[in-house]
């Protein structure tokens, strides 16, 4: 069966996600080797990563497919000029990575689809599809307001979004059904949810702890199962066999190994119920705000 992890790199040589976990070049490389081993070919990065591209493009990656980001294209960009701004930040990634191509690139910002410049922005992400700056074209989203609207008017390659225990939209709400309809690839990201599923209900942050309940559910499950956390949120994405990609973030090799050995099990299980709505938990850009 085709492997579908694909290595996230927002942690690579920077802090990232509730326990601001960081990973070295020297580990990341036993990371790649270890990935390549395993048929793991594909790589998650963005020029918002910190130097997480140039560290990728050091580290003899010919071997992986690697998906890169636009970054929000700025207001005082003229449409005239938003096909070189997006050309230009695309060939940027391209060289600081070291490879010909990308394996495909997403509009960080998905809803500048919708704004008076979607036309031009699609038109000059197809553009580079067709010279061969990329394979696929889509976007990355946090929340799947528009995405109706967005998929309506633009045909996209692929998706990326998030997907976990406790948020569970792209299955609950139909999207993952209603994509693979469309014949949209689906890659799903914050498995962990930055880390915070990882913990115990007596380290969250306080902004977060009147959400403890859920935890506390959880750990109550987690324990009843004889499961991990780690266990449990891996295996609960590797039950939706329709997704076609599963961004992974690693804190070492060893945290890929057990991750591997996850993805050999068979084992289904019933998880509970905590599917959450409220986006100042499922959003980790809204918990400090």
């Amino acid at each position: 069966m085709k492997n579908k992890l694909i290595l996230g790199s927002a942690n690579f040589e920077q802090k990232y996600g509730i326990k601001k976990n960081f990973i070295k070049k020297k580990e990341i490389k036993k990371l790649f080797k270890l990935a390549l081993k395993n048929n793991i070919k594909k790589i998650d990065t963005s020029p918002l990563y910190n130097s997480s591209e140039k560290i990728i493009g050091s580290l003899k990656n010919n071997r992986f497919g690697i998906i890169s980001k636009v970054p929000k294209i700025p207001e005082n960009v003229k449409k005239k000029n938003i096909k070189k701004w997006l050309e230009r930040k695309t060939m940027n990634s391209i060289k600081n990575l070291k490879i010909k191509k990308l394996d495909a690139l997403l509009l960080q910002n998905s809803n500048s689809l919708l704004g008076k410049n979607g036309n031009e922005i699609y038109k000059s992400l197809k553009d580079m599809k067709i010279k061969g700056l990329t394979r696929k074209i889509g976007i990355s989203i946090y929340d799947f307001n528009t995405l109706k609207e967005i998929i309506k008017k633009f045909k996209l390659d692929l998706i990326q979004a998030p997907f976990n225990v406790l948020d569970r939209r792209l299955v609950s709400k139909g999207w993952l059904r209603k994509l693979k309809k469309n014949k949209i690839e689906i890659h799903v990201r914050s498995i962990f949810l930055q880390g915070i599923l990882l913990l115990k209900y007596k380290e969250l942050p306080k902004k977060l702890n009147k959400h403890k309940n859920k935890w506390m559910i959880w750990e109550n499950w987690l324990k009843k199962n004889n499961l991990d956390s780690l266990s449990a949120c891996v295996r609960f994405v590797l039950q939706h066999k329709q997704l076609d990609g599963i961004v992974i973030g690693c804190n070492s090799s060893n945290h890929l190994s057990q991750i591997l050995k996850l993805k050999q099990t068979k084992s289904n299980f019933s998880f509970p119920n905590l599917n959450v709505k409220n986006n100042k938990l499922i959003d980790p850009r809204k918990w400090f705000s």
